[in-house]
């Protein structure tokens, strides 16, 4: 038999290695299950891993999210990683736990997944390797996998989005996707006028870099809506650690102002920096960026609005103000993009349109069931995908072992349409926000269905950090399948925030003055 007949049987396919992949793998693997994970790269870590001529972070990116809510929940960094680790530490860190926990033995690189199709119980999936550049196909060298399961953890920042404005063919310089953009030195943009287009973290990134080693000032950045810009430390803590099950349980217009206003206080009112948000802060993913700021009131960067026209070198802005640029780069996100599923599996589960999956929990299909799993294809309001990822990869883990079950078909359409309609309502409308969620609110929600959600009377001296600290995602393994025995250790490391502290005593002497006043008053009833 050769090689391109011959058929591969595991229990489960993960379509690829990046940090949602291999979190994948390790925890099927972790239910004693067989698994291949199929890689179109010649490297693991997904975007993290630094490519030159293909998808990934550009050369300066550290993480927005701490080390604490962005990690493995039983494989925390070093000690001596900082705060917010640059991509060279994430890589190192994700190769780390990919040989601690032997994942390289179950990876296939240089494996580009053509089609994903049913064929009686079981899911065929057709692969061709390739050549180290990722996408040339070597010839006959098709491969056939059989699997009543399949994980698809691609990720969905897959197809840049490509802004079209009124006279750009016109444009003479050069027009890039920030996929494409690695830095000044390799994008040769140094002494170049360059306009930024987008105002989200990679925008951010793009922008300040420029200003920062281009030489050429100012930086200009368009932005139709609008962002609240958050810093990387407020009050001398990581930002993404206020995050916490009392700020969540506020409601959300309450929970916003609260919100804006410490924005306010330590970063003065984002119209004063022309940032012009037309959401309020927790309707969209806050921008984090320790430095923007710095550069806008240097006038290193220049922030103004949509952009009505380009005429050659030329572009004229919504508010009358113009400029002439050698380069436009498009910091305007993604779409998903899932071209190896047949047209009938992609049209139940994709609104293109829309840039919608219609999955229950942003992991399983009604019409497909629970063989079938998009793990990742989430987008987080504040904190990391990751531990999204893995509370859903263990979720899928106990659903195939057959300990925990999906609700009916009904059920699920029922819960996604409410869902539907939530999001529309809380999150500012854009494509961005289609499969937004709370990290916290939703990793408690899909542990609670295999048990390991935290519950506070199992854990009573963690009680204070489970209510206000983010705790990080150690949390989700003090209980339920495979608990990790240095959890509580850890979730012990993760900072409260003074304020959050100082919050939670005065919230503690106002339940006692409450308590005593109820009970001077029945005395005085009583006697």
């Amino acid at each position: 038999m050769s090689s391109q007949d011959q058929v591969h049987r595991p229990d489960v396919i993960v379509i690829g290695a990046g940090i949602s992949g291999l979190v994948t793998a390790k925890c099927l693997r972790e239910a004693g299950l067989s698994v291949v994970v199929l890689e179109r790269s010649g490297d693991i870590g997904g975007l993290w891993t630094f490519r030159e001529n293909d998808y990934g972070v550009m050369r300066f990116t550290h993480i927005n999210v701490s080390k604490y809510n962005y990690c493995f929940s039983d494989f925390p960094f070093p000690d001596d990683v900082p705060d917010y680790p640059h991509n060279v530490d994430m890589a190192k860190y994700i190769k780390s736990y990919t040989n601690h926990f032997k994942l390289n033995e179950i990876i296939k690189l240089y494996r580009k997944v053509v089609s994903i199709e049913r064929q009686g119980e079981d899911w065929k999936v057709i692969v061709q390797e390739v050549e180290k550049d990722g996408i040339t196909v070597k010839p006959d060298s098709q491969e056939v996998y059989l699997a009543k399961n399949v994980a698809i953890a691609s990720g969905h920042h897959a197809k840049p989005t490509m802004a079209k404005f009124m006279g750009q063919d016109s444009f003479t310089g050069e027009i890039i996707h920030s996929v494409k953009y690695k830095d000044v030195l390799t994008n040769h943009l140094e002494d170049k006028r360059v306009l930024v287009v987008g105002i989200g973290n990679s925008a951010v990134d793009v922008a300040v870099n420029i200003a920062a080693i281009g030489r050429e000032k100012p930086v200009y950045l368009s932005t139709r809506s609008g962002a609240w810009v958050v810093p990387n430390y407020i009050f001398g803590q990581p930002t993404d650690l206020y995050a916490n099950r009392l700020f969540l349980t506020l409601p959300w217009k309450l929970a916003t102002w609260i919100f804006e206003t410490v924005i306010k206080v330590v970063s003065g009112d984002p119209k004063r920096w022309g940032l012009n948000p037309k959401m309020r802060a927790l309707q969209t993913q806050p921008t984090v960026s320790p430095t923007l700021l710095h550069h806008i009131q240097r006038k290193n960067i220049v922030v103004v609005p949509n952009i009505q026209r380009i005429e050659n070198k030329k572009v004229y802005f919504i508010n009358g103000e113009s400029a002439e640029f050698d380069t436009i780069i498009l910091c305007t996100g993604y779409k998903i993009d899932l071209p190896f599923l047949s047209d009938e599996i992609k049209q139940t589960v994709l609104d293109e349109n829309n840039n919608n999956l219609k999955l229950f929990k942003n992991v399983f299909n009604p019409d497909i069931g629970q063989s079938l799993a998009f793990i990742g294809f989430v987008q987080p309001a504040s904190g990391g995908i990751l531990t999204m990822s893995e509370t859903q990869a263990r979720w899928y883990a106990e659903l195939i072992k057959g300990h925990v079950h999906l609700p009916n078909k009904s059920a699920m359409e029922d819960n996604m349409k409410a869902e539907e309609i939530a999001t529309k309502n809380r999150y500012y409308h854009s494509a961005r926000h289609t499969i937004q969620k709370d990290p916290i609110t939703y990793n408690d929600e899909i542990s609670s269905y295999f048990g390991a959600k935290p519950e506070l009377f199992k854990h009573p001296t963690l009680a204070w950090r489970l209510i206000l600290g983010s705790c990080g995602a150690f949390q989700y393994r003090l209980q339920g399948p495979n608990t990790w025995s240095g959890a509580k250790e850890a979730v012990k490391k993760v900072p409260v925030t003074e304020m959050m502290n100082y919050t939670g005593i005065g919230l503690l002497v106002l339940s006692g003055l409450v308590l005593y006043y109820i009970y001077s008053f029945i005395c005085c009833v009583l006697y």
